[in-house]
């Protein structure tokens, strides 16, 4: 990943190096503590918060107020940029002086920026461990991010916040895709139950008019059930013969005629000895 920083070109490796960022600040702030400053953290050396933007500590000296940046870079450049900004502090501040210091180097460009002004100093890794002198081996190593410039950290931070979202961001496109899933599958399942259903009635009204035509074409009665002949009674005279009938209104009249033709019979016919 391209930063725009330049590594060091002497990275030193001793106690100073293993420091905590803020105890590298204490140690400054001792230091011009016994060379009769009253220090005052303004960084988050002194404690938990910070309270005034790119200054860590405030020198106070008789007429003398000197803000202080301190910089525990052991594998970057510090660049012209934050000289620039310890200006604009400096004049805020209403500040006498101003000192730059950084336990690795500065870019070129940032000792060129300082060295337009007589009331800004730098402080080079060399030079503050000469001013400091033998430094204590910390009990536990500082890590490596402390080393880093502040935008590394924060970029470490932003990619752990974003590797910390992603089994929620992982859990909520799972759901989402399954409920777009589970919609097409539905959406899939009405039209083929709609498909069946109207297949199913478009059959039963097929069905319902091949009945109604075959209706149509049978004949309402049975044709008449007429003899070719005659037939011979005893007296000679030939037999009624009647169309069947179809449905009850005719099987009743039928019945009443073969009575009376029974009667008839009955009457004209002679009884046998």
């Amino acid at each position: 990943m391209t930063t725009g920083f330049k590594s060091v070109d002497f990275r030193h490796d001793d106690a100073l190096t293993r420091v905590s960022w803020d105890a590298f600040e204490r140690l400054i702030a001792d230091h011009y503590r016994g060379l009769g400053y009253d220090v005052v953290h303004t960084g988050t050396g002194g404690g938990m918060h910070r309270t005034d933007g790119g200054i860590d500590l405030k020198l106070l000296r008789d007429e003398e107020v000197i803000v202080v940046q301190c910089k525990h870079w052991n594998c970057w450049k510090v660049p012209h940029n934050d000289v620039h900004q310890l200006i604009g502090v400096m004049h805020t501040a209403g500040a006498t002086g101003a000192i730059v210091i950084t336990s690795g180097e500065f870019t070129e460009t940032a000792i060129e920026a300082a060295a337009k002004f007589r009331h800004i100093r730098l402080i080079d890794g060399k030079a503050v461990r000469a001013m400091l002198g033998p430094v204590a081996e910390p009990e536990l190593p500082h890590a490596s991010i402390d080393d880093m410039p502040s935008w590394a950290s924060k970029a470490r931070r932003s990619r752990r916040a974003k590797s910390n979202r992603m089994p929620w961001v992982a859990a909520a496109g799972a759901v989402l895709t399954m409920v777009v899933a589970l919609t097409m599958l539905y959406s899939h399942y009405i039209r083929e139950i709609h498909a069946a259903q109207l297949a199913a009635m478009r059959a039963t009204v097929a069905r319902a008019a091949t009945q109604v035509a075959q209706a149509r074409q049978m004949p309402a009665t049975l044709p008449a059930l007429i003899s070719q002949r005659p037939m011979n009674t005893l007296n000679g005279r030939p037999a009624i013969v009647h169309d069947v009938p179809m449905n009850k209104s005719d099987i009743a009249a039928w019945e009443k005629k073969n009575a009376e033709s029974m009667r008839i019979l009955e009457k004209t016919t002679p009884s046998l000895p």
